[in-house]
């Protein structure tokens, strides 16, 4: 059974941010204080947004993040661990789930799928193996779409939840509601990022499956919302397309019809894209240099061509962190540095796993081409800053931190122009230490400097900043004028920790878990 600790503290900002902010304090301080804590964080009802941030998913495909207020997500956590046998034996009632929730330990999120990826091979290859085509489906912007009040549907079945709508204590309801409120009232979507959203997925879509199960859907499984069924001819696999959409109408979802997303397929294929499993197998001789410089040329000349063949695969991030089994040698570590930094130049997704290397050979004192590679990020901030693409830009500004290289006036001009608390929190951050110039503007972040804002979009700017000490309020001290949030600040509470860039130490990428991508 996962804990408000653990849900605060491991399973509240979305996995995908820079590992400097954290919600490790505050997890430790609501778990360890509850008695203490103020009547306002317990019983108000109050409504509150979502800060949002834009992130790229796989391939081309993009996802907005979402991290609720800690006052609503508070509640939200403490109802789950409350009800957390109830609500797991409804999501326990599905036949075709991978995913079926379950609460793990540190280090790891506190609540996850059941299933490895590896689990994910052997059963898509036995389904497979009774089958001549196969039917995979994808549900059309799922975490986005879904409909509050059908968390109520799922739970209770769709006539007593309607019959008992108003009902206060309907434990539906009360979910509904505490999901809705940490959403400014709103009952489409639910925020993609924290572990409460899988488990509240999993309770609708386990709904869903009981109802499939009751139509020879057994030869099939379910990730999250990815569907794959096993079909013994067309006909049947036409029927499985209706029959889902059918199910599924019932919850106000719709299947995705995009090319490669809700599709029929003739077998055999294979259980993975060739290209992952060509780089997976790569083989690194015991090099001399000159070996070991072909060898480079080749690898990254395979990636390259897989990443123009397969656009919708991270060919790149997974040949980058393939790139953590060897050790390059002194004499090609310029070359693999400046092929490194080709991936962030064309593919900015992938500047995590090139961090992870940058920071790795920097501690075995190998040189790096600072310039060079302040260069590059640079020009990612000033590009993707322009497209609103919040995730390539905050992770371009921690490796400028990590690595101390300054940010340009141009670049962080532009990023100072966003409404994007997590590119704020690191702006500043990145200026305190010195990698800003004086003559960037900030105004725009200090118009969040206010009590109101506490509880909208830019929250976690307007606390984080205050407690930092990074802007002052607009009028008076607008953190300590909050019960809530001068709570928090009184325990010594923050989101943000930068004293890590400094602490950042290279580590072999850990196995992936559910619901990560290469």
């Amino acid at each position: 059974m996962p804990t408000i600790y653990g849900i605060i503290s491991r399973g509240y900002l979305p996995r995908e941010l820079p590992p400097s902010f954290t919600s490790k304090i505050c997890g430790n301080v609501l778990a360890n204080n509850l008695s203490a804590l103020p009547s306002d964080f317990k019983n108000r009802d109050r409504v509150s947004k979502n800060v949002t941030h834009d992130s790229l998913a796989r391939g081309s495909l993009r996802r907005r993040l979402g991290i609720p207020n800690p006052t609503n997500f508070f509640r939200l956590a403490s109802f789950i661990v409350a009800n957390w046998d109830f609500l797991t034996s409804i999501t326990s009632q599905s036949h075709i789930s991978m995913t079926t929730p379950v609460a793990v330990r540190p280090p790891e999120r506190a609540i996850n799928g059941k299933s490895t990826f590896s689990a994910y091979d052997e059963r898509r290859a036995y389904i497979r193996s009774k089958s001549r085509y196969i039917f995979k489906a994808d549900i059309n912007q799922f975490y986005h779409s879904i409909y509050t009040h059908s968390i109520s549907w799922a739970i209770h079945g769709k006539s007593v939840a309607k019959a008992k709508r108003h009902h206060p204590t309907l434990q539906g309801n009360i979910l509904d509601r505490l999901v809705r409120n940490s959403q400014d009232g709103e009952s489409v979507g639910i925020p993609i990022g924290p572990d409460t959203s899988l488990l509240i997925a999993e309770i609708i879509l386990s709904a869903n499956d009981v109802v499939l199960s009751t139509k020879d859907t057994n030869n099939a499984f379910r990730v999250i919302d990815d569907y794959e069924f096993g079909c013994g001819s067309l006909t049947e696999a036409e029927f499985l397309r209706h029959t889902l959409q059918e199910v599924l109408s019932e919850y106000r979802l719709t299947l995705n019809l995009n090319p490669g997303k809700t599709e029929i397929i003739e077998l055999p294929v294979p259980i993975e894209a060739p290209c992952i499993s060509q780089l997976r197998t790569y083989q690194f001789s015991t090099p001399t240099p000159v070996t070991q410089r072909h060898e480079i040329i080749h690898y990254f000349g395979q990636a390259f061509a897989f990443s123009h063949e397969y656009p919708e695969e991270s060919v790149l991030k997974y040949a980058v962190a393939r790139l953590s089994g060897i050790k390059v040698l002194p004499a090609n570590w310029a070359l693999c540095e400046s092929l490194l930094m080709q991936c962030v130049a064309v593919d900015p997704s992938t500047i995590k796993a090139v961090l992870n290397q940058l920071v790795r050979y920097r501690d075995l004192r190998y040189t790096l081409e600072l310039p060079n590679i302040g260069e590059v990020l640079n020009r990612v901030i000033n590009r993707d800053a322009s497209l609103g693409h919040g995730g390539e830009v905050a992770w371009a500004i921690w490796a400028l931190i990590v690595l101390s290289v300054p940010i340009g006036d141009d670049a962080a001009t532009r990023a100072a122009s966003m409404n994007d608390s997590i590119v704020a929190i690191l702006m500043l951050d990145a200026k305190a230490k010195g990698l800003i110039s004086s003559s960037v503007n900030f105004d725009h972040f200090r118009s969040y400097m206010t009590t109101g804002d506490l509880y909208g979009e830019q929250w976690l700017l307007a606390y984080e900043a205050n407690v930092k000490h990074w802007l002052p309020s607009v009028r008076g001290d607008h953190v300590n004028r909050d019960s809530c949030f001068s709570f928090l600040k009184a325990h010594g509470v923050y989101f943000y920790d930068g004293n890590i860039s400094g602490q950042v130490k290279y580590k072999r990428p850990e196995p992936l878990t559910p619901g990560e991508e290469y």
